[in-house]
């Protein structure tokens, strides 16, 4: 009987072990997603949204040799609390601004949604990918774009996904009911590479208007003395 009962734990044990191989815990950090509507996504943590520098590039043309860029869907997604603020993070393919986010409730939808993709996940952490069937509740091609089941991403919040080798403005999105805020741009090109490019903080536009006007200034006193 001791036996019996050993071996039940032991089995047991061993089944959370494989559990807990196959799916992650949302940390926060944002995804890439990337699906063809056939075969397996693509995801990919690019780490948190604060640690994304300009310029930063993402060489991911060996994970993507399968897809064909010129017509793949991909995009960017997240959430976390940042200094006490629940925050969205999201790519948009119209040009215009993302949804805003009106409350704890409408954040929480989304966060619960990017955690679910997370499952799929087999280890969380900047670097880490996983490559699910798009047919997949919780896969990008689903949670993003096509699933039916009202909590996936795209039901609660909004489609991400741009189509080919663009690129796709970066907003982040507080659950406050009021506009997002544009950090930069997320950049496909055609070797499978992403690059992040930041816009300039308003101070930034300000001295750069500054020296603009510096430098007409001088201009014209040149030209002046030269008359």
């Amino acid at each position: 009987m001791k036996k019996q009962v050993r071996a039940v734990i032991l089995a047991a044990a061993a089944l959370a072990v494989v559990a807990s191989t196959q799916a992650a815990t949302y940390n926060g950090d944002l995804v890439i997603g990337f699906t063809a509507a056939n075969g397996n996504d693509f995801e990919f943590d690019l780490g948190s949204a604060s640690s994304l520098t300009s310029g930063q590039q993402f060489n991911l043309s060996s994970q993507l040799a399968g897809f064909n860029l010129s017509t793949v869907n991909w995009g960017v997604v997240g959430a976390a609390t940042v200094g006490g603020a629940r925050t969205s993070w999201v790519t948009v393919n119209t040009g215009g601004a993302p949804n805003q986010i009106n409350g704890l409730n409408a954040w929480s939808k989304v966060n619960t949604a990017v955690s679910a993709i997370y499952t799929l996940f087999p280890t969380a952490g900047a670097g880490n990918s996983a490559t699910p069937n798009n047919a997949d509740d919780n896969s990008w091609n689903q949670q993003t774009r096509l699933g039916s089941i009202a909590t996936q991403y795209h039901n609660v919040y909004e489609d991400p996904n741009s189509v080919g080798t663009v690129s796709a403005d970066f907003y982040s999105v507080i659950n406050n009911n009021t506009p997002g805020s544009l950090l930069g741009t997320f950049t496909l090109n055609s070797s499978g590479i992403v690059t992040f490019t930041a816009v300039p903080e308003p101070s930034t536009y300000g001295l750069l208007a500054g020296i603009g006007l510096l430098a007409l200034t001088l201009r014209r006193q040149l030209a002046s003395k030269n008359v």
